[in-house]
């Protein structure tokens, strides 16, 4: 199977994943791909994703790292974001029902 022949089968949020990664999974023999296949049903993500990072020679490695970092570094930058958003809607309904709270007292 070729790449494009892969990308053709792969859903559309997919391809870019499979444009990364399914050149190094077309360069295994059955056994191979079995063998991460398995790795992954045992939950043994560590092993499986350090035999594609192995298939990739020093440069591409590099890249990949960057490209990781780089993903990583703007995922945790929309999470800050979502959760400083979270802590002031929290905020907001604390200060309201510490105001019922408070009434409920007799404060």
């Amino acid at each position: 199977m070729t790449l494009d022949e892969l990308l053709a089968k792969t859903p559309e949020p997919w391809r870019p994943i499979v444009t990364r990664y399914g050149p190094i999974l077309l360069e295994w023999s059955t056994a191979e791909i079995w063998a991460w296949i398995e790795d992954i049903v045992k939950g043994r993500s560590a092993e499986a994703w350090q035999k594609v990072m192995g298939n990739l020679d020093n440069a591409a490695l590099l890249t990949e790292g960057e490209a990781l970092v780089t993903d990583w570094d703007t995922a945790n930058a929309a999470n800050k974001a979502r959760m400083t958003m979270m802590r002031t809607a929290m905020m907001a309904v604390l200060q309201v029902l510490l105001g019922v709270a408070l009434a409920l007292v007799g404060l």
